[in-house]
């Protein structure tokens, strides 16, 4: 069950990658809202940041960032998903599996993982991600909320289950949002239930847990 799942999953990113998300039948926050690519930024303050994006897909994140400045990373396992982003300008990409990140540790300033935690095994990515993150880091996610009709091998998550991940993990949450998407802007959810994405920004936790 879970090969034929898997399957799946890499024949739809490789139809995306191939055709691009507006013949697939599904499309993404982050494609379909520039003001959600603005509004990621903007949670990034420090300018020159390096960051690594987990899940890249096809880059219209990653370009943004790497437009304000920041060097960015594009990780993902699909080669179609990879050569669209690289298409838009992306050079630094790596076809990597997020749960063995092939990264020195303390490397990155930032690690986003927008929209694809639903592809992802939370506990080996949320540990890699702590590992690659400098001491001062921050991990930046966003999920699918319960409305959004997700391709059926995306799993949702609650936001309580993240969070106890993340701090399994090693992570201190700093915010957590229930998140509506405009094309014109992002504003909060008045429930989770009622959410398009869940929001968490964390940073790595000391020993003593502050």
């Amino acid at each position: 069950m879970a090969k034929k799942k898997k399957s799946t999953r890499s024949k739809f990113f490789a139809k995306i990658g191939t055709q691009g998300w507006r013949d697939s039948g599904y499309d993404t926050f982050t494609y379909d809202s520039p003001a959600l690519r603005r509004w990621v930024a903007s949670q990034l303050t420090a300018k020159g940041s390096e960051i690594l994006s987990i899940g890249c897909g096809a880059g219209e994140l990653e370009h943004e960032l790497a437009a304000l400045g920041h060097a960015v990373i594009g990780l993902d396992l699909s080669p179609a998903m990879l050569q669209r982003a690289r298409r838009k300008g992306l050079g630094q990409l790596v076809a990597a599996d997020a749960g063995r990140l092939p990264f020195d540790a303390a490397r990155f300033d930032a690690v986003v993982i927008i929209e694809s935690i639903g592809y992802l095994v939370l506990e080996a990515v949320f540990q890699e991600s702590r590992r690659v993150l400098r001491k001062r880091g921050r991990l930046l996610i966003t999920t699918y909320g319960e409305p959004v009709d997700a391709h059926a091998s995306y799993r949702k998550w609650r936001m309580d289950e993240v969070a106890t991940r993340l701090v399994a993990a090693g992570f201190k949450i700093e915010r957590q949002r229930y998140l509506a998407v405009r094309k014109a802007g992002v504003e909060d959810a008045a429930s989770e239930d009622r959410a398009g994405l869940l929001y968490l920004l964390a940073r790595p936790s000391d020993r003593s847990g502050r």
